[in-house]
C-alpha cells in the first residue's frame, strides 16, 4: 500500500506546487498601458512580450496546424473600464494586436 501513497502523494504535491508557480501574485496585478502597446512590434517573441509588459497574458486560444502554431493572449490593461490588450502569435512571434481603452501613460 506504501508503494503506492507515496508516488501519488508526491505526484499531488508537485501538481499543487506547479499551480501555486503559475498564480504569482504580480500576474493577478499586471495591468499593461499604451506605452507598452506602443511598443511592441510584430515579429517579437513572446519572451520578449513579456519582457516589455512585465507579465504573461492569459491564453485565449492555441491551435496548431502540421508545424504552425497559433496562439491568443490577452492582458487586462490600464484605462478606461474593461481596457485590454490582445496579441496573436505565430510560431512564438507577435503577428497581430490590438487594443480598448489604454491609457497613454
Amino acid at each position: 500500500m506504501n508503494r503506492i501513497l507515496f508516488p501519488l502523494s508526491l505526484a499531488l504535491l508537485l501538481a499543487a506546487s506547479a499551480a501555486g508557480a503559475a498564480r504569482s501574485p504580480g500576474a493577478a496585478s499586471c495591468r499593461v498601458d499604451g506605452g507598452q502597446y506602443a511598443a511592441l512590434k510584430h515579429g517579437m517573441s513572446y519572451a520578449h512580450v513579456r519582457h516589455v509588459l512585465g507579465c504573461g497574458g492569459r491564453r485565449v486560444s492555441h491551435l496548431t496546424i502540421g508545424h504552425e502554431e497559433r496562439a491568443t493572449y490577452s492582458w487586462r490593461g490600464r484605462g478606461t473600464y474593461g481596457a485590454n490588450l490582445t496579441l496573436t502569435f505565430r510560431n512564438g512571434h507577435l503577428t497581430d494586436k490590438s487594443q480598448l481603452g489604454l491609457s497613454t501613460d
